[in-house]
């Protein structure tokens, strides 16, 4: 029976839960932590925006795959995601998984305004909960949307990586197992949470006369699952990065980047235990914000898992890999080198520096890899000595240049006739 317009306006206007005693009600201005709240949901959201524009950096701009400049034309929009669709479909999977993280992010920003996060639940009316309870309802079916989308792309990513002649070995079966899982449990999901009250508004609207239940059973095994999944595909390559046929170092280095997916397995465990706290406590406002901070780490640890694996890649074509490796020898050369008032090692990038690393083994000079122009150097006292007596191409004015020239005169003849098929092969007489 729908209640009058009176008794309406009561039950809005009523606290949505007693407070405790000695604690006085702040409906006006309750406190909060909203700036934890801005924090963390922009934080996340740029994490997630960099290794989106990482992935398509990577698969687009250096593998061709669209051409850049067919990506100019808008009109070829469709065409091109329908290639990448056929070319690589775990960044289709990614593109639209990103697309369901702003549903979050749209309701995580809105908590902010209302209620706001951190507040207590005896602080705001029953009319405030009306809001509050549809932006939950957002956040979680788009949650239960993303996670499926990255674990699959993910999955898929990896088969593509460790079994390239498609083999169905345990670990392409291992991995369909888990994307089954995961888009059956994802799909079940949002429908028990768009039909735990009918009619559908009853599920914020808790003042319409419906049929509800429960959803705490829900949100413990949505928990569970991820946590399940997450710690099985942390699991699952490292058999095969074991047997590769490299050495361990290498090995350790895969099995590293293949690893990092233990990041979620973090954020999908704090997950489940706030999860369990707010399953259990009255005070369901207060605690509902560690929750979709946890749920928003959780699913942002999957667009990181996305893109490590190109990051090698990228920063080895980019050169940003070469930028970082000169400025820490430069660094290092800074550090260890000689300084630069003193007068018997010359200025810096002289080519004294080149083969600081060189040693003197009587009248010979043993040099790195690097070894040394032809040019002007700065001799020790020992080869000064051996220079001065025993060697006549040194600059008298003290400077030293070329000290040996080599002529080498190469002379060749050619057979004509029958000879010269025979000649062409060394083997023969």
């Amino acid at each position: 029976m729908a209640l009058s317009g009176d008794n309406l306006a009561s039950l809005l206007a009523a606290p949505a839960l007693d407070h405790p005693e000695g604690i006085v009600p702040n409906f006006d201005n309750p406190p909060n932590k909203n700036g934890l709240a801005w924090f963390v949901t922009t934080f996340c959201m740029a994490i997630a925006t960099i290794c989106l524009l990482i992935r398509a950096y990577a698969r687009i701009i250096m593998l061709k795959q669209p051409g850049i400049e067919e990506g100019i034309v808008v009109g070829i929009v469709l065409m091109l995601c329908f290639e990448a669709l056929l070319t690589d479909f775990p960044t289709v999977l990614m593109l639209f998984a990103y697309g369901a993280y702003w549903g979050t992010a749209y309701a995580g920003y809105a908590m902010i305004f209302t209620p706001g996060y951190y507040v207590h639940t005896w602080d705001l009316t029953n009319g405030d909960l009306v809001r509050p309870l549809y932006l939950i309802l957002v956040y979680g079916s788009s949650y239960s949307a993303v996670m499926p989308l990255l674990k699959s792309a993910i999955l898929l990513d990896w088969c593509r990586v460790l079994v390239p002649d498609r083999t169905r070995n345990t670990f392409w079966w291992g991995c369909m197992a888990i994307i089954t899982l995961q888009v059956v449990w994802g799909i079940t999901c949002i429908v028990l949470l768009n039909m735990q009250c009918v009619p559908h508004a009853a599920i914020y609207e808790f003042y319409l006369e419906s049929k509800c239940y429960s959803l705490s059973s829900v949100m413990l095994t949505s928990a569970s699952v991820q946590v399940f999944t997450d710690f099985t595909m942390v699991l699952l390559p490292q058999r095969i990065i074991w047997g590769l046929n490299m050495n361990w170092h290498r090995k350790i280095g895969i099995s590293l980047i293949f690893g990092v997916g233990i990041l979620a397995c973090v954020g999908a465990s704090v997950r489940l235990s706030t999860t369990v706290t707010f399953a259990h406590e009255s005070d369901t406002m207060y605690y509902i914000g560690p929750l979709l901070f946890w749920a928003c780490a959780e699913m942002t640890c999957g667009f990181f898992i996305l893109c490590v694996p190109c990051l090698p890649k990228v920063l080895s074509e980019s050169g940003i890999s070469r930028t970082i490796s000169s400025a820490f020898k430069l660094s290092n050369k800074a550090s260890t080198g000689p300084s630069e008032s003193d007068p018997k090692h010359g200025a810096p990038g002289s080519s004294r520096d080149r083969f600081k690393s060189a040693k003197i083994l009587g009248r010979y000079r043993q040099m790195d890899d690097d070894g040394i122009p032809l040019g002007n150097t700065q001799a020790s006292e020992s080869d000064e000595d051996y220079l001065q007596h025993g060697h006549d191409a040194v600059d008298r004015s003290g400077e030293r240049g070329v000290t040996r020239t080599t002529h080498i005169t190469v002379s060749s003849s050619f057979a004509t006739g029958a000879n010269d098929s025979e000649s062409s092969i060394p083997w023969k007489g």
